[in-house]
């Protein structure tokens, strides 16, 4: 029984990293706080950098990807359309050195989480 469980656990972790895509090799570049998180349709983490920069970062990002909507620098917020998906980007200052970046991607009601993926991993590589 215990060889059963045992492999339970190996195929899982197995399984979890090779399921989560590249976000796992960018967690490190920047300095993370705390990790990352991720939902149905939004992936956050915290990074060791300054407001304004992710900031410039998110603004750039999702206007090189699609087309930016509002944007609000006193909120931290970026909403854009990219591909037919609503993306939406939070920036929340937790010390002067350090963020929360928080992306969100919806098509209609449906999740589209490898849109929030790809547009979470593209601000953060800019921040390296």
């Amino acid at each position: 029984m215990k060889k059963k469980t045992l492999l339970s656990f190996l195929i899982l972790g197995v399984l979890t990293v090779f399921l989560n895509g590249c976000v796992w090799l960018i967690v490190g570049g920047v300095g993370a706080v705390g990790g990352y998180t991720v939902t149905r349709d939004t992936i956050q983490g915290e990074y060791d950098v300054k407001f304004d920069d992710a900031w410039r970062a998110a603004q750039s990002v999702c206007s090189i990807l699609g087309t930016v909507g509002n944007r609000d620098s006193s909120a931290g917020t970026v909403e854009a359309t990219i591909d037919r998906a609503k993306v939406r980007v939070q920036i929340f200052q937790i010390t002067p050195e350090s963020i929360r970046l928080k992306v969100k991607a919806r098509r209609g009601i449906f999740p589209r989480l490898g849109m929030a993926q790809n547009v979470f991993v593209k601000i953060v590589q800019q921040l390296m």
